[in-house]
């Protein structure tokens, strides 16, 4: 479960890094602040758009062989994001890479049927929170040095290419189906009748979490995709300070990510599990981009990367739904991947129209910022309890 993880924290630290390689790809590709936004925007949005119908057609298939086959298919992409001369093939080749990732979706939900008992389901998503933490937040550190001292983006691709092929390598090792302590487990999800796209009506309060995702997403995905670019062109913070500042989004995940289990346990109103992470996502989003003193930014930062903390609560809720079965909750999860992947799209696509309409890279982010405060809303309107005791 954890290799899984880290093999989707590698390849969100490719869209994350993109942040701090975008000063160098503008100069060498001669992109616009548009262009820029699309090719950070095109990740999520294909995210968007696959998550819900590979969700449906892949919960069928074995979860270990979907995540094999999206390995191998995507290592090419990968690559050739690095060989790119122009915006087009770039923007193809990252259109590619994700598509072939957004096959393992379903998985997130299914190996954790096929490997764990539920109790278990959430304090595994926080070590896996902390676990992705530590790998963002050692190479959103390192970076910018590691870009500046090579001089080359595209070797920096061709690094975390490299990584990904020794990830595939190891998975390929050690993720054994028929080590599974979960007997039976394909033929169970081979026998649910109907569609699992019921769930979506059935469970109308899966659609609050979709919504609360999409509000943490855009905030952090425009933070991270401009604010390397504006702290340098607007505040003078140099690239090698601006990529540790960043690295604060991650370092008190890496210890304080293992209170996920802890918070779905101790927590019963559910309403605070949405709620307390939507406003301290606005709150701290508007404070890093009114600071210019980087003691206060770096307090800012990480608390808007502890807002996270309640993810892994946040993610084991469709569990709870009474009678739902196992490919019903990989749909829900797919709901809430699509959520989360047009608020990604979203946040650095609206920044950089309203930065290039309106001539400040501040002002996109501000806007973000606000429109994110939507979030609170839509978690007061969760149930308190969304089991089968749950009451409005």
């Amino acid at each position: 479960m954890l290799l899984f993880r880290a093999q989707g924290s590698s390849v969100i630290l490719i869209s994350y890094t993109f942040g701090l390689f975008l000063p160098f790809i503008r100069e060498d590709l001669d992109i616009s602040p548009l262009e820029a936004g699309l090719l950070q925007g095109v990740w999520w949005v294909t995210a968007a758009v696959a998550s819900l119908p590979f969700g449906v057609w892949f919960s069928k298939v074995r979860p270990v062989l979907v995540v094999s086959l999206s390995l191998f298919l995507s290592i090419p992409f990968l690559f050739a994001q690095a060989f790119a001369n122009g915006f087009p093939i770039l923007l193809l080749a990252r259109f590619a890479f994700v598509g072939c990732h957004v096959m393992t979706v379903p998985a997130r939900t299914l190996l954790l049927q096929q490997w764990a008992i539920p109790r278990q389901f959430a304090q595994i998503n926080s070590v896996g929170l902390s676990q992705h933490s530590l790998m963002l937040a050692l190479a959103v550190s390192t970076s910018a040095i590691i870009i500046t001292e090579l001089g080359s983006w595209r070797l920096a691709y061709m690094i975390l290419g490299g990584m990904f092929i020794l990830q595939t390598s190891v998975w390929l090792l050690i993720a054994k189906e028929d080590k599974a302590p979960v007997e039976d487990f394909q033929s169970r999800l081979e026998e649910q009748d109907g569609t699992p796209l019921r769930a979506l009506s059935h469970y109308p309060q899966s659609w609050l979490i979709a919504v609360v995702m999409f509000f943490l997403s855009a905030t952090w995905t425009s933070l991270v995709t401009f604010l390397p670019t504006f702290w340098l062109e607007q505040r003078g913070v140099p690239l090698i300070v601006g990529g540790p500042l960043l690295g604060f989004l991650y370092y008190a995940l890496i210890p304080t990510a293992l209170l996920g289990g802890f918070l779905a346990e101790k927590i019963p109103n559910r309403k605070l599990l949405l709620g307390i992470p939507a406003f301290f996502n606005t709150l701290f989003g508007v404070g890093i981009i009114l600071s210019g003193d980087p003691v206060v930014l770096m307090f800012l930062i990480t608390g808007l990367g502890l807002a996270w903390v309640f993810t892994p609560a946040i993610n084991v809720l469709p569990f709870e739904f009474p009678g739902i079965s196992p490919r019903e909750v990989a749909v829900i999860s797919s709901l809430v991947v699509t959520f989360s992947a047009l608020g990604f799209a979203a946040g650095p696509t609206l920044v950089g129209l309203v930065a290039q309409s309106t001539g400040s890279l501040e002002t996109g982010l501000l806007t973000i910022c606000l429109l994110t405060s939507s979030g609170v809303l839509a978690a007061g309107l969760y149930p308190l309890r969304s089991g089968n005791n749950s009451k409005t």
